[in-house]
């Protein structure tokens, strides 16, 4: 059955053999070799320094002008890719998934059975059906301030507030990615799992070891064992849920496999912390925003809005989700072209994000997002758009801006490393390389 698409895409264009091999190259492969489950630090560190990233984008700028701002179809044997070109396509896909572009595409499969292969994700529309509302209640999707912020609030100025003592006598600390890293994982199984398990560094360290296996999708049979040990760690804490964890706010069932639920949490905690060690370094270098941060800090109000657009503008210029995938769950007619049901759908999120024709293309503008976290019309999508915008788009931000905070307050931070130009901040901005210097902050008489 061919969907009516006149109303979707009026035209698809179809790309050349060396075209399609300049997007597996230039764009695909860079990509997937820095990990997209989870970052591998030698390929940070070569992507930053040979501009891969940028040039992607030059790459796609340059398709663009060639062939102009409809999709343009890759015909990649057996597994055939719509690229979207136009921000404007960027919101119709969105908007109009999961049907009849599906979130569960054929690479997330193969991703995601590493370690939660019944993950919402990767569900069928029944299961989503089950599965999505279950997320949003425990996440509080449509609440910008979940329910227990205050408790989360706590746990993160308590965990960091540890790192910060140090600094109180007047010397100076350094932070990078490993010490903080640490400390953010201690947040975050806190948050997701209760106090229990603020020390199970092994968990983490076996989800760790499952989702570099999960680099490799398709190339790796899924380690059964490992996977069994990795949900019966998580399950310890899912039997008696303290009050104010995650999955204490998850509706009981072992029909919702919480267990795979649960390890989207943990895993997706990470490009937070990513975030919050960029927001930092950013700040740091920016003296009007930084004293407009450190002002939000100091207050008492949980809602802390102009954090949170930095924090959005770093996802913006870092995008930790560079790539988001959908797939046709339907065949569609684009003109005289039938675009086959199963054909992958890419959003390259950094090509639209650092849109040259952006006044604000590669340095912080974070007035541009005012009350949103998404503007899908003009492809600017940090945690997606749509029906199937990341459920947790209120909570990471919250719980972000909450870190940021901790600091702010207590120190002054100088970004010792890498060089950052404010005006005209890089394509790649590798988070393992942060270095960042904390002397406490001189308190005003």
């Amino acid at each position: 059955m061919i969907a009516r698409s006149h109303a979707i895409f009026p035209r698809v264009n179809r790309a050349g053999w060396i075209d399609t091999l300049r997007v597996i190259t230039t764009v695909m492969a860079p990509t997937v070799a820095k990990g997209i489950i989870i970052r591998r630090p030698t390929m940070e560190r070569l992507a930053q320094r040979q501009g891969f990233d940028t040039k992607a984008v030059q790459q796609m700028q340059r398709l663009k002008n060639k062939y102009g701002p409809a999709p343009l179809l890759l015909p990649i044997p057996f597994r055939p890719q719509l690229l979207i070109l136009n921000p404007g396509d960027v919101a119709t896909v969105l908007q109009s998934s999961p049907e009849p572009f599906a979130a569960a595409t054929a690479e997330k499969h193969a991703a995601l059975a590493h370690f939660e292969p019944k993950n919402v994700l990767i569900s069928s529309a029944p299961q989503r059906a089950q599965l999505r509302p279950a997320h949003e209640h425990a996440l509080a999707t449509a609440d910008r301030l979940h329910p227990y912020a205050t408790q989360f609030k706590n746990i993160v100025e308590d965990e960091f507030s540890q790192v910060l003592t140090g600094i109180g006598s007047g010397r100076p600390y350094e932070l990078d990615w490993p010490a903080f890293s640490q400390t953010w994982f201690r947040v975050v199984r806190r948050v997701v799992l209760g106090e229990r398990a603020r020390n199970d560094v092994t968990l983490t360290e076996t989800l760790n070891e499952l989702r570099g296996r999960a680099n490799w999708a398709f190339a790796l049979p899924v380690d059964q064992r490992k996977l069994a040990r990795f949900h019966e760690q998580v399950g310890r804490y899912l039997g008696e849920p303290e009050k104010h964890s995650l999955v204490n706010r998850f509706p009981k069932g072992d029909q919702l496999a919480p267990e795979n639920q649960v390890a989207q949490w943990l895993f997706a905690f990470d490009a937070a912390g990513i975030a919050v060690l960029r927001t930092l370094a950013v700040l740091a270098c920016h003296v009007g925003y930084w004293s407009k941060a450190v002002e939000e800090a100091m207050g008492r109000e949980l809602d802390r809005p102009f954090t949170r657009s930095c924090l959005l503008e770093v996802l913006r210029l870092w995008p930790t989700t560079p790539v988001i995938l959908r797939q046709l769950a339907k065949d569609i007619k684009s003109g005289n072209r039938v675009i086959a049901r199963g054909t992958g759908v890419i959003i390259f999120a950094p090509f639209f994000h650092r849109d040259p024709a952006l006044l604000y293309a590669n340095r912080m503008e974070p007035s541009i997002w005012g009350q949103n976290d998404a503007l899908p019309s003009a492809g600017l999508v940090p945690f997606s758009a749509g029906p199937v915008i990341c459920p947790a788009h209120n909570l990471v931000p919250m719980i972000a801006s909450f870190a940021v905070g901790t600091f702010l307050s207590a120190a002054d931070i100088v970004l010792l490393q890498p060089p950052l130009t404010v005006g005209d901040l890089p394509g790649t901005l590798n988070h393992f390389d942060i270095r960042l210097k904390l002397t406490a902050r001189r308190r005003q008489k």
